[in-house]
């Protein structure tokens, strides 16, 4: 397995993008599969932010995840890992730590020293890899937590 920019593979945009509107569409509603499509093309990029990376194995898409600089929710806060998804079938096997800990540390060389996070979920998972809870919510009706995690240490600072 390996994690790589989701720019060197512009092919996995359509089948990622139907992904995450099956996964987060009810955390989003209003945003169609071809804005998911747009979202996923603009963050498409080797530098800056919206910034996306992959999961892969030999070209076979198994995850992915996000940095944003803003989300759905908390616009006071920036910014955001995001989009953490893998396949059913490849869950529990460290895809989505692997990808978490990837877009920590790209973030850290990007001079960033907090990054956030919301999960409905995953916060237990996200806690094991030193996320701090900051607050519990509410979105659309759905409880979640809001997560941050100091970054700057990766980088010396």
């Amino acid at each position: 397995m390996q994690i790589t920019y989701l720019a060197d593979h512009l092919h996995h945009i359509p089948i990622l993008a139907n992904w995450q509107h099956e996964q987060f569409s009810y955390l989003a509603p209003a945003v169609s599969l071809e804005q998911r499509m747009e979202k996923l093309t603009a963050s498409a990029q080797k530098q800056g932010m919206p910034l996306s990376f992959i999961a892969v194995d030999n070209d076979k898409l198994l995850g992915s995840a996000s940095l944003l600089q803003k989300t759905i929710t908390h616009p006071h806060l920036s910014p955001w890992l995001s989009a953490v998804y893998v396949t059913p079938a490849h869950r529990r096997q460290g895809i989505a730590t692997a990808l978490t800990q990837h877009v920590v540390q790209a973030a850290a060389s990007m001079g960033v020293r907090q990054l956030y996070l919301f999960t409905p979920d995953k916060a237990a998972m996200y806690a094991r890899l030193g996320w701090q809870v900051l607050e519990h919510g509410e979105h659309l009706g759905r409880r979640i937590t809001i997560m941050s995690i100091t970054c700057s240490h990766l980088t010396g600072g």
